[in-house]
């Protein structure tokens, strides 16, 4: 029952990989071979371009593909994030914490000012701020957006970069094919009367011209949601949870830092490696978060439960103690 359990996980997986494959293959075969096998580099082919605009194309596509398929591979293989062995809850600790006063938290039960904690890893564990429980990992993930069944992993804070990229890339490499692809497309729609076309190349091209323009909408459109998030530094889950109680303009995210500083948050401090599927330099362990000075346990919703309640008394001590949380 678990290995048919896994070997489903892993079919949207593959599903991934046979479209990505086939797209490069198309792509390789009907756009980039035709260019550069042409002897007169000044011959057009098709209204494709020249040798020179195939030997572009060229690298264009296969830069973005090798940065995208880096990013996707990190986002299946890094462990988003778990809850050290000693945030676990002992026999005789409470759900204050007073047992642990150097892994004090901000976010606290809705119901009062407990200590979140979850009941169903085993062994019970305190859950830092923006932890969720994954039930399929099967335990809590640090700083958890969602679980994404393409790439059969929960996103969280160690791989959020390498997802957040490679939709990025992904976006960009259909786009980027869809325009250089349009001429071909156009040329293949023309000549369909034409005796002497290939019609298996025909098919290939105009099956995958379309599949790549569904394809780019549903990617515009997540990567601009996740763009939003970034910019805003919220997680998935943080967006749903604001969006159900319906902020008015007073609400104040607990962890808005303002622009520059949620983008480095994620991508890390260093602006040359944002494009680049690395952590080199990110800051961090996902157990503590910077806070936004402008926030205060009070910028909440009127007339809805504060899940930050409860923590007016020690709210500037976390600023002095913790460097993590200092702005």
């Amino acid at each position: 029952m678990c290995s048919c359990r896994t070997f489903c996980r892993w079919l949207p997986v593959s599903f991934v990989v046979i479209l990505i494959t086939w797209c490069y293959f198309e792509y390789t075969v009907d756009m980039l071979v035709p260019l550069l096998t042409q002897k007169d580099p000044t011959y057009t082919v098709n209204g494709l371009g020249t040798y020179e605009t195939g030997l572009a194309y060229t690298i264009t596509f296969n830069t973005l593909f090798a940065l995208g398929l880096l990013s996707f591979l990190g986002a299946i293989f890094t462990d988003p994030g778990r809850i050290p062995d000693d945030w676990a809850v002992g026999a005789e600790d409470t759900e204050s914490g007073s047992l642990l006063p150097h892994q004090t938290t901000v976010e606290t039960k809705r119901e009062g000012a407990g200590r979140r904690i979850c009941r169903k890893s085993k062994p019970p564990m305190y859950k830092p701020d923006r932890a969720h429980y994954c039930k399929m990992l099967g335990r809590c993930v640090l700083k958890m957006d969602h679980f994404c069944p393409w790439l059969n992993n929960c996103i969280g804070f160690f791989n959020h970069k390498h997802f957040y990229l490679f939709i990025m890339y992904m976006t960009i490499l259909t786009i980027f094919m869809i325009v250089t692809m349009s001429p071909i497309f156009v040329y293949d729609i023309t000549s369909m009367d034409d005796e002497a076309i290939d019609f298996t190349t025909e098919f290939r091209v105009t099956l995958t011209y379309l599949v790549l323009c569904l394809l780019s909408i549903g990617l515009v459109c997540f990567f601009c949601f996740h763009t939003y998030l970034l910019f805003g530094n919220y997680t998935t889950i943080e967006f749903l949870e604001k969006r159900g109680l319906n902020p008015d303009e007073n609400y104040v995210n607990p962890y808005q830092l303002g622009y520059y500083a949620n983008v480095t948050a994620v991508l890390g401090p260093n602006p040359l490696l944002w494009l680049f599927p690395v952590r080199w330099g990110c800051e961090g362990d996902g157990l503590f978060f910077k806070l936004n000075p402008d926030w205060t346990p009070t910028s909440k919703i009127p007339g809805k439960k504060d899940p930050y309640h409860g923590i007016d008394s020690y709210q500037s001590d976390l600023h002095k103690s913790d460097p993590l949380r200092q702005p």
